[in-house]
């Protein structure tokens, strides 16, 4: 079935009550285990650059199913940023799982998370989808198949931009 084929799907409405942010040692493990017994999550590495050769790691993202979500900061610096676990300890932990074949991991662009990754000692491995290879073998002439693109294309939301919240070029701001 090609993009312009596809049936039109009406929105649902997610609560975020189940959306969390993990600050500490203990609610991070309870997560894993919430995650290894999970079927398939969804993953996500959030950086301050694009480019995964310098990027450095400041935060992951985890859903187990709709509405059911985790951050994990792990280099935020800012006035009043909330303490974190330390990059070093949540990749430590967290990368059993990350490199467990059979803990099966969807996302966007999992090249450039597996880059970044790879900057840390972990190989991602168990990647089971990757929703950008899947629109550009879909429709490679659809234009762009970044997850903001994809988005505004098939679910219309009021997206914000990376460069909106961080800023662009020299007034990048670090997050």
């Amino acid at each position: 079935m090609f993009a312009d084929e596809a049936p039109e799907v009406t929105a649902t409405v997610i609560s975020y009550d189940n959306y969390v942010t993990i600050l500490d040692e203990e609610t991070l493990k309870a997560w894993i285990a919430k995650l290894e017994k999970a079927p398939v999550f969804a993953f996500d590495t959030e950086t301050d650059s694009l480019d995964n050769i310098s990027a450095n790691l400041v935060g992951l993202s985890f859903a187990i199913e709709p509405g059911v979500a985790a951050y994990i900061p792990v280099a935020h610096d800012y006035l009043d940023a909330p303490d974190q676990i330390s990059r070093e300890r949540a990749l430590e932990l967290l990368k059993p799982l990350l490199e467990d074949e059979k803990a099966l991991k969807v996302g966007q662009n999992l090249k450039y998370d597996r880059g970044i990754l790879a900057n840390y000692g972990i190989e991602l491995r168990g990647i089971a989808f990757d929703t950008m290879l899947e629109s550009y073998i879909l429709n490679s002439v659809a234009g762009r198949h970044d997850m903001d693109s994809l988005a505004e294309r098939w679910l219309k939301p009021q997206n914000h931009h990376f460069e909106e919240i961080a800023g662009k070029g020299k007034n990048q701001t670090d997050l």
